[in-house]
């Protein structure tokens, strides 16, 4: 048998060699792919490496260029530089213009702290020939002398720069650092607009090459090749070598390309990458040696040429190994199974096909065995169920034998029976398309079995049969408290009340016994939970039937002489004092039918419950925060028509003419109360609504959406109930409160208008003028004349 099954065409042995052949050649496959593609791929990689590090530096450096901007665009457009440029005061007050010029210079130390990435900056003055520094104001030729002085940057040269016309731009320069030695620098050169056909002055803000390499020197593009930034007339503001560009270098390829290859006059080649920045425009260019791609391919087919023998010479071993170790354990099952199932299939067969049909039967024999001794399980633990119940056990049997038998565990010391019977099976029939009558009344059965089971055994233990039609649970309760025992109980029948009838629309009818001691007196439990059953069939009542909640209502009954319990009462008490008016006169009625269906209710009785009655409306008008006798003191003939009423129909008409007016009553007490508050919880939410606002008008984010973000509110709503109530919207009161502040600010001398705008939340000064005029009718600049006069 074993010989046969090795050896025959569809043995696993051959589909297994076969596959690990296949995965032998797999990485043949791939390193001769590799070596054919390793050129080409490689060279696409180190592409994409190189573009991608080129943009990192690019990145990086417009961050940088940018603060540079960022400076240029806040001293061009600060207020005193611009009064000192423009304003015709000079020609009045010639003497203030060396001082206005100090106050810039003062201004100018204060933006040194706030850019501490710009090494030095300065404002050149056509107007005199000088330069306004940061603390200070020099001279032309001394501010050359200190700040420029070499002999690679002329005076001449230094000058030609300065006084050009309609210039902004990133150029290379030299500045003198400050341990007086000579510094390569990238400067960002920025002249205003002409007045009279000449330049007025020029704004040159430096950052060091040193500066800008060290930033991008640990990239790996720094190691292999060279990096360049050029400007937009392809002069070096910056570079990782001292060496400068040769002079056949195509710049022009730089426009047209972002990637060709570049022969020097050594024979070097070089690939060359260039990417422009959208926003300072400057190139970023790359110029890596050729040589160094074509170590790693090198390095890649060595690697190929090994992985393929050491790929041959070790899968060939170990294909032999695992093909022989693995199918021992398989020829091993094979001859344990065949010894006691025959092939079904012809000599050419499979091993695994084998195994599997043997397994197949096996688990199918076991199953159908376990579904039949289930079946029979659960038909005789019913009947035992039901014997326990009935009181008809076998004497001869021990019981704790048959609960072992049937795994039953009553150990506790509490008894109870719960009864289920079905109201409105209907709907749940309707859900089952295309099932007998008989199989759909045993899966109804099923479900309801299961669910009041589970939800039993998650405390306690319980055990439910089918008895006479009707469906039974043994529960064995682990409380050690009569009453809690009792609420347990009465949790348990309304959650799987509520969980059947939600779930699969079953509604039910449950009675609960009272609680016994000893397994002995579960029959008389079983005889209450029928009673109880009995009691909802014949008389009506509630959908859970507790049989100790109706002994005590028959013994109150019978004590008071007519029917009105504490819980309808706090029912009819909420439903006057919410004006609900036929929620109470259907209360109403239903006390009524209670008490006048049966005769014998005497005339004394009858006033003592009208009075019970009044007495429970002025309850109700007093919780609703006014004085209890108010109402009636107002309608004193309310009170004497009920009581000379001679009949029990005058007495009920009377009283509900009066339950009438209460509920009116009650009802407008109730609207004006929810009118007071809601108008309070208003008056509330603006007042912190504007506490926010004063608290956070300097946070430049502040807006409506905000707000309502904080107050967990829709934006326009909430900006909706401010106005309704204030007269004027969130966002025009947040003006209001920011233009009141920058007020307060402009009337320092010290401030300007830029440091009042940005002290109040304004990131536009801009937006912060409109605003202004808009509130106060003139500029902030105006204002700030106004009240310095």
């Amino acid at each position: 048998m074993r010989n046969k099954i090795f050896f025959n065409g569809q043995s696993i042995v051959l589909t297994w060699m076969i596959s690990y052949i296949v995965i032998l050649l797999l990485p043949v496959a791939i390193g001769l792919l590799l070596y054919v593609e390793s050129s080409k791929t490689l060279k696409e990689e180190i592409q994409q490496a190189n573009d991608s590090l080129l943009k990192q530096v690019r990145e990086i450096m417009d961050n940088q260029f940018k603060t540079m901007e960022q400076l240029n665009f806040e001293i061009t457009w600060n207020v005193s530089v611009q009064e000192l440029l423009y304003s015709n005061k000079y020609e009045a007050f010639p003497k203030e213009y060396r001082y206005d010029a100090y106050q810039i210079a003062r201004i100018l130390s204060m933006y040194k702290t706030s850019y501490p990435l710009i090494d030095s900056f300065y404002i050149y003055l056509n107007k005199d020939q000088s330069a306004i520094l940061p603390t200070t104001v020099r001279t032309n030729s001394f501010a050359y002398e200190t700040l420029h002085m070499s002999d690679a940057f002329s005076f001449s040269s230094w000058q030609a720069i300065v006084t050009r016309s309609n210039f902004k731009g990133f150029i290379p320069m030299y500045r003198i650092g400050d341990d007086n030695k000579l510094q390569k620098t990238v400067a960002y050169i920025s002249t205003y607009p002409e007045e009279h056909n000449k330049p007025l002055a020029t704004n040159v803000i430096m950052v060091d090459q040193s500066r800008i390499i060290g930033a991008i020197q640990n990239m790996e593009i720094f190691n292999k090749g060279h990096v360049l930034i050029l400007n937009n007339e392809n002069q070096i503001l910056a570079s990782n070598s001292a060496d400068s560009l040769p002079a056949d270098f195509p710049f022009d390829k730089l426009e047209s390309s972002s990637n060709f290859y570049y022969t020097d006059s050594n024979a070097e080649k070089y690939e060359v990458f260039n990417i422009q920045s959208p926003l300072s425009k400057l190139k970023y260019v790359s110029m890596m040696p050729s040589t160094v791609y074509w170590k790693k391919a090198a390095h890649i087919r060595n690697l190929t040429y090994t992985s393929m023998a050491i790929s041959l010479l070790g899968g060939g071993i170990l294909t032999y190994v695992f093909l022989r170790r693995n199918y021992n354990p398989v020829r091993r099952l094979v001859h344990a199974f065949s010894k006691k199932q025959t092939l079904q299939s012809s000599k050419r067969y499979n091993e695994f096909h084998f195994l599997q049909e043997a397994v197949d039967s096996t688990l199918i024999e076991i199953a159908n065995f376990k579904s039949k001794m289930e079946q029979q399980r659960h038909i005789v633990r019913s009947h035992f169920i039901e014997k326990l119940l009935k009181g008809k056990l076998d004497s001869q049997i021990p019981i704790d034998e048959a609960l072992t038998t049937f795994e039953m565990k009553l150990d506790r010391q509490d008894f109870a029976v719960m009864l289920f019977v079905v109201d409105k099976s209907e709907p749940f029939f309707e859900r089952i398309n295309h099932t007998p009558e008989e199989d759909k009344w045993k899966l109804l059965q099923f479900i309801i079995m299961n669910v009041v089971e589970d939800l039993i055994s998650e405390r306690h233990r319980g055990y439910a049969a089918e008895i006479d039609d009707t469906l039974a649970c043994l529960v064995n309760l682990t409380m050690e408290d009569g009453n809690s025992s009792k609420l347990e109980l009465l949790r348990i029948a309304d959650k799987a009340q509520t969980f059947l009838s939600s779930t699969y629309d079953i509604n039910l009818t449950i009675s609960i016994s009272s609680i016994h001691e000893h397994l002995a007196n579960v029959p008389q439990a079983f005889l209450e939970a029928l009673d109880s059953m009995a009691f909802k069939l014949v008389m009506g009542g509630p959908e859970i039937l507790s049989y100790d909640d109706l002994q005590t209502s028959t013994t109150c009954e019978s004590n008071t002489g007519y029917y009105y319990p504490a819980q309808i009462e706090q029912q009819f008490m909420y439903a006057v004092k919410l004006g609900e008016l036929e929620e109470a006169q259907m209360i109403l009625t239903e006390i009524m039918n209670k008490n006048f269906d049966n005769p014998g209710i005497s005339v004394s009785l009858t006033k003592c419950l009208m009075l019970n009655l009044v007495t429970t409306m002025m309850k109700s008008i007093s919780e609703t925060g006014d004085i209890q006798e108010s109402f009636f003191i107002r309608n004193p003939k309310l009170l004497d028509r009920l009581l000379c009423s001679k009949t029990v129909h005058d007495m009920q008409l009377q009283l509900s003419d009066m339950l009438e007016q209460v509920c009116v009553y009650t009802s407008a007490k109730r609207q004006h109360t929810i009118s007071l508050t809601r108008q309070k919880a208003l008056e509330q939410l603006v007042n912190e609504v504007n506490a926010y606002i004063e608290h956070n008008y300097t946070d430049a984010n502040l807006n409506v959406t905000m707000i309502g973000s904080h107050f967990n509110r829709k934006a326009t709503y909430l900006s909706k109930l401010f106005k309704d109530y204030v007269g004027e919207g969130l966002l025009d009161r947040i003006n209001k409160v920011r233009i009141e502040k920058s007020k307060q600010l402009l009337g320092r001398q010290e401030q300007s208008v830029g440091d009042a705008a940005y002290g109040v939340g304004f990131n536009d000064i801009n937006a912060f003028i409109r605003v202004f005029k808009k509130v106060e009718g003139i500029t902030p600049g105006k204002y700030k004349e106004l009240i310095e006069k």
